[in-house]
């Protein structure tokens, strides 16, 4: 999972078919801030509402992984839960040729004898201060040629919040495009080890052909132990209790996380930019960078270890980027999108917004002419469209913006900002094609893929697995999806039941969700999950990690 080179718009409501944000019949779509979950739709259509109490809970036990993923305090002594593939760059950086704990999984069954991450940072949320009177006012205030004194008020809030000695990091977050400002505050974690983390083959079965899709056997899971004083941290008061039944099907569940960026409030005509011209000049550059590294990597055993992680990352956002663009090509979707504009354009019923709406598409209309084509130069063009979309159109844009709050205020969520957001869902399957995928995978579907493959590599399982066939319960749900709204810096993130109980780990979207980049479909987006109910058969059974197993459980 992947963020996005332009820098993530405003709010928009982009539901097939639904015209208004506050209706029953719009799907579990949004990630919401903590404060403006649609408590009355949780309510009416779940029996559930969340109290502050749960609210504040859920809030602290989640975590960012500052190098770009999600996580969550798994039991009181500072146990933290993510993806093994939000940990991979961490377990590359203390591995070594000689010992691949990339490759071979690692272990620490001691406090004190974990391995330190190399340029670690968690961060979690302790605090959220709306200051959008503050900032309104200091804007209007600002007398500077470049309208930029207010920042330093926002420069000056921040500090008097933040205390380094203490790690307390103060940062402003712009929401609504500017029509909302809030101060988050974090506790920082700077010493973070490595306590748990199978083998790469486990947590990424399947390779590169298995990524984005669904149904799906991965072990994408790592622990580590955050320490403060060269202590564990007391996370008794925030932690979320393991669930060793897991999710079952169309139970409700949330995912608190961290998406990185979306871009859903781009109009009709930039979308239609992205289809014809921006997206597909990054598919071609990606299979270029792909095929280059491919080849650098078959030189020697010492490249392929050097640039494994490299070549990873850009083939998943190869992969992303060939989804966006297949979404992209649906013209139902793209119509959706051009009725959501024109029912904004009617609900103001300003001219000035049709005009903002006009002049950004004959903006959309010269990039397009002037770079459609195989040949176009991706070096150029990215600058340029980048330069028209943010300054260019910024006043058209944030003409557009402001009628949105004006005409759904908070009743919609905005674009995603790698800041903490809660969405929700239910477990459940979908419709592919002509077949119906169901919504979870055991460890049968894992072994007998792997024998259907004759145990070849990407489909091959370490030797450990295969002798701890015998000793499993196979009929233990292994992954699992769920309709819950996720992007790019979700992965790592909890997934909980309505008691904030650990009942899944978010890992993946299924191929279909991957024009999520810019609207949702709960038809067929689906967030794919490692089960909780595996996860621990797993851990207990193939790696024996006994005590583990006991501090999730307490057992």
């Amino acid at each position: 999972m992947h963020c996005n080179p332009f820098a993530s718009f405003a709010v928009a409501l982009v539901a097939l078919g639904s015209t208004f944000p506050g209706s029953m019949a719009r799907p579990d779509e949004g990630m919401w801030l903590f404060d403006t979950l649609p408590l009355q739709q949780l309510k009416e259509k779940f029996g559930f509402t969340p109290t502050p109490e749960w609210l504040d809970h859920v809030r602290l036990g989640s975590v960012r992984f500052d190098t770009g993923g999600s996580g969550s305090f798994v039991s009181p002594n500072g146990l933290v839960m993510t993806n093994h593939h939000v940990a991979l760059e961490t377990l590359q950086k203390i591995s070594t040729p000689e010992k691949d704990w990339v490759k071979d999984g690692f272990s620490s069954r001691l406090y004190g004898s974990e391995v330190p991450g190399t340029d670690l940072t968690l961060r979690q949320l302790i605090e959220i201060k709306d200051v959008t009177a503050e900032i309104k006012a200091a804007k209007a205030a600002d007398k500077g040629e470049d309208g930029n004194e207010w920042r330093q008020k926002a420069e000056e809030m921040c500090a008097a919040l933040s205390n380094e000695e203490k790690h307390i990091k103060a940062d402003l977050v712009t929401l609504y495009d500017g029509n909302r400002y809030c101060i988050y505050v974090y506790h920082i974690y700077d010493d973070v080890r490595v306590v748990f983390a199978p083998e790469k083959q486990v947590a990424f079965f399947g390779g590169d052909y298995d990524n984005f899709t669904y149904p799906r056997y991965d072990l994408d899971c790592a622990f580590f132990r955050v320490y403060e004083d060269d202590k564990p941290v007391d996370s008794s008061k925030w932690y979320f209790p393991w669930n060793p039944e897991g999710a079952k099907t169309d139970e409700l569940i949330f995912v608190s996380g961290h998406p990185g960026s979306t871009e859903r409030a781009l109009t009709y005509a930039e979308m239609d930019f992205h289809r014809q011209v921006h997206a597909p000049a990054i598919v071609r550059q990606l299979h270029r960078i792909c095929d280059m590294l491919k080849k650098q990597m078959d030189k020697s055993p010492q490249k392929a270890f050097e640039l494994r992680d490299q070549y990873f990352g850009m083939a998943n956002s190869l992969k992303a980027y060939e989804g966006h663009l297949a979404g992209l090509r649906d013209a139902e979707r793209m119509q959706a999108i051009k009725a959501r504009d024109e029912e904004l354009i009617g609900k103001s019923g300003k001219p000035e917004v049709k005009a903002a709406f006009e002049f950004i598409a004959a903006e959309m209309a010269k990039l397009t002419e002037k770079y459609q084509g195989d040949k176009v130069n991706l070096q150029r063009m990215m600058p340029e469209a980048e330069r028209v979309m943010t300054r260019v159109c910024a006043d058209a844009k944030s003409t557009i913006n402001q009628a949105r709050f004006d005409v759904y205020g908070t009743a919609v969520y905005p674009d995603a900002t790698f800041t903490l957001r809660l969405a929700y869902g239910t477990v459940k399957g979908y419709e592919a094609g002509t077949t119906l995928v169901a919504p979870k995978t055991t460890m049968w579907g894992l072994y007998e893929r792997n024998k259907a493959m004759d145990n070849t590599p990407p489909f091959d399982l370490p030797q450990r697995w295969i002798d701890a066939r015998a000793k499993l319960n196979l009929d233990t749900p292994y992954n699992f999806v769920c309709t819950a709204d996720i992007i790019g810096g979700n992965s790592g993130s909890p997934i909980l039941n309505r008691n904030a109980e650990i009942v899944g780990l978010v890992f993946d979207g299924n191929i279909e969700s991957l024009p999520g980049n810019y609207w949702f479909d709960e038809r067929v987006n689906r967030c794919v999950g490692v089960h909780s109910a595996g996860m621990l058969e797993a851990i207990k059974v193939v790696y024996e990690e006994v005590d583990l197993v006991k501090e999730l459980t307490g057992k």
